[in-house]
């Protein structure tokens, strides 16, 4: 199994000790699971040297949301195994249980998506050559009628999610990534109700894969898209 911590200094397969403890006991599969905690483990070390990177104004934001991203996907990817999932319980109990110290990469697994997703920190490499002015995505003068119409088609994307019975979280997070990430292509403006995006994405991705939202919650995640969409367009007005 590859390891994509090298770049950053950290060997999974030095950590594989720590958590592993192997002894001739071990099964084929138990030892699979041991070698993936101890990625899972390299994972949250790295993330955590990228927080702090960018927060030193050592990478760019294209850089850190690139490798953010893929240090987020693949935390994800190595916990859709059940046995792993049983084995790490929650991201709590594993930092307890490792004594990991790396509080700026537990928030970002936590949330979920990147801190330039977040707060709509883009670089004009990122918007595809746009130039931003007033926080708005401008292209000869007026919106970026491309990115408008993506933002837009997403909102009604989970919405429609939400109305054929979408709930889990695999099924959720992703769409509501994605529209945040398209939004933030056409303004940076922190508008009315785009916060509650924000806590619905944190909501959802702190779930267990199991865990899926109750009729209430998918009502008010309904209304709260709602607002957002409203809000947003009347940015565009």
């Amino acid at each position: 199994m590859a390891t994509n911590q090298d770049a950053f200094g950290v060997s999974s397969d030095q950590i594989f000790e720590k958590i592993s403890q192997m002894n001739s006991t071990l099964t084929s599969q138990e030892r699979e699971t041991k070698q993936i905690l101890s990625e899972i483990y390299s994972v949250i070390i790295a993330l955590d040297l990228v927080e702090k990177a960018y927060l030193k104004d050592s990478i760019t934001n294209v850089q850190y949301t690139n490798s953010a991203n893929k240090l987020l996907a693949q935390y994800k990817t190595y916990m859709n195994n059940e046995d792993v999932r049983r084995e790490f319980v929650d991201l709590e109990h594993f930092k307890t249980k490792y004594d990991i110290v790396a509080s700026n990469a537990i928030t970002r697994l936590e949330r979920g998506i990147p801190i330039t997703v977040e707060h709509a920190i883009l670089d004009s490499e990122e918007t595809g050559g746009s130039n931003v002015s007033g926080g708005l995505s401008q292209k000869n003068g007026g919106y970026n009628g491309k990115d408008v119409a993506e933002a837009t088609g997403n909102f009604i994307t989970v919405m429609d999610a939400l109305k054929l019975n979408y709930k889990a979280k695999d099924q959720l997070h992703p769409l509501l990534a994605e529209l945040l990430l398209s939004i933030n292509k056409v303004t940076k403006n922190d508008f009315e109700n785009r916060n509650k995006l924000i806590n619905w994405i944190v909501k959802i991705n702190k779930m267990k894969v199991e865990d899926v939202l109750t009729d209430t919650e998918i009502r008010e995640l309904l209304f709260d898209l709602d607002l957002a969409y409203k809000s947003f367009y009347s940015l565009l007005e």
